[in-house]
């Protein structure tokens, strides 16, 4: 053996400790017993979320803890693993959520359990997964003084998992769509700048819960009528009076495979009415006029095939363009050119289910909204 090699051997030797046998080495505690209290006080208070401590094995910590057991950083890696989910995640899982279509990624809450465990303010690292919005906030408020007044609570406490479920990154600016409410809002910085009635799925063709991009606004739409409607009502139209059919503006033709597929032509009758906004998304639905504006004087008003008919949308249409782009709005409306303008940059919107929320006249008080959706 070379001089080197003999030196490397050498230097090897003294970093590397000397063998042990198993039953001389001692596993090192994930958890502190510090830890294992705050993570005890943190179950404890889940209630104020809506959560049950019950549900992450809190008893069962609480005596591991109280008896040493050896068992005790696995039951607290359990607990907190699974209150982590449901904090950031939502308790209820999006197999029982019908139509809810908000993609999250996959998160390994691994790495965060190595810094809680490692790190002095258990709380504090629990408390960053839930949403940070005063929304959110007001519904826990809202939840305490239910329970003070012995109410009936689920509602509250349903409406707080789907918070939980939802991004927590909204952007500066958005529309945001309460189906329940029959409302929706443009947020500017968390302000609601501007609101509008909404008219929605009925309940055989409930509107799905979703995120998508606004793009543009669309003068005189086009309708390219849904094959499920087709198949409903307008196809049978068609084929049994197509005098009729054309003079309400359907335009009818058949596709490769001879399926029957419908459009409708702008006008005064075109169901989208005269302005729709393009967000594209899988589900064919989307924010338009109507020509049965009467129906917002409804206090009830899910009444569509699934789309979201917004009350003057006009005035929508030219706060999201601003005045220059409008100009063009203003050109088409007035020429009945089908003409798309575009935003000057995409617009999130979000359509979402909440049938309780804060009263923003009343610190700790809520708006009840009648599920029209049940089991959504």
């Amino acid at each position: 053996m070379s001089a080197y090699w003999r030196l490397a051997a050498c230097v090897l030797a003294c970093l590397v400790p000397p063998a042990v046998s198993a039953a001389e080495v001692q596993p090192a505690a994930r958890w502190s017993m510090d830890n294992v209290r705050a993570l005890l006080d943190v179950l404890a208070a889940v209630p104020a979320e809506g959560l049950n401590p019950d549900d992450y094995g809190a008893a069962a910590l609480q005596a591991a803890a109280d008896r040493q057991d050896a068992r005790l950083s696995d039951l607290a890696d359990a607990a907190a693993l699974s209150l982590a989910h449901d904090f950031y995640e939502g308790r209820q899982p999006l197999s029982a959520r019908p139509d809810w279509h908000f993609v999250r990624q996959p998160v390994d809450y691994r790495p965060w359990l190595d810094e809680v465990t490692a790190s002095r303010s258990v709380p504090g690292s629990f408390a960053k997964l839930l949403p940070q919005n005063a929304d959110y906030s007001g519904l826990r408020k809202g939840l305490e003084r239910c329970r003070v007044t012995r109410l009936d609570c689920a509602a509250i406490e349903a409406n707080l998992d789907r918070w939980r479920a939802l991004p927590r990154m909204f952007g500066r600016r958005y529309l945001w769509v309460n189906v329940p409410a029959y409302r929706l809002d443009l947020i500017e910085n968390g302000a609601v700048i501007a609101s509008h009635r909404v008219i929605v799925g009925k309940p055989g063709s409930r509107t799905p819960l979703f995120r998508a991009m606004v793009t543009g606004v669309t003068a005189n739409p086009w309708w390219n009528v849904p094959c499920s409607i087709v198949d409903e009502s307008i196809g049978k139209l068609v084929r049994t009076n197509p005098g009729e059919a054309a003079r309400r503006g359907f335009v009818a033709t058949t596709d490769a495979q001879g399926k029957l597929v419908v459009r409708q032509k702008p006008g005064p009758g075109n169901a989208l009415g005269q302005l729709k906004l393009e967000m594209p998304n899988p589900y064919s639905v989307f924010i338009h006029d109507t020509p049965s504006r009467g129906l917002f004087a409804r206090d009830a008003r899910a009444l569509s095939h699934g789309c979201i008919r917004t009350e003057a949308p006009d005035t929508l249409a030219r706060v999201l363009l601003g005045r220059e782009r409008a100009e063009g709005l203003d050109r088409a409306l007035m020429t009945g050119t089908t003409t798309t303008i575009p935003l000057a940059e995409p617009l999130p919107v979000y359509v979402v289910y909440l049938t309780v929320e804060p009263d923003p006249a009343a610190a700790g008080a809520v708006v009840r909204h009648r599920d029209i959706y049940p089991g959504y």
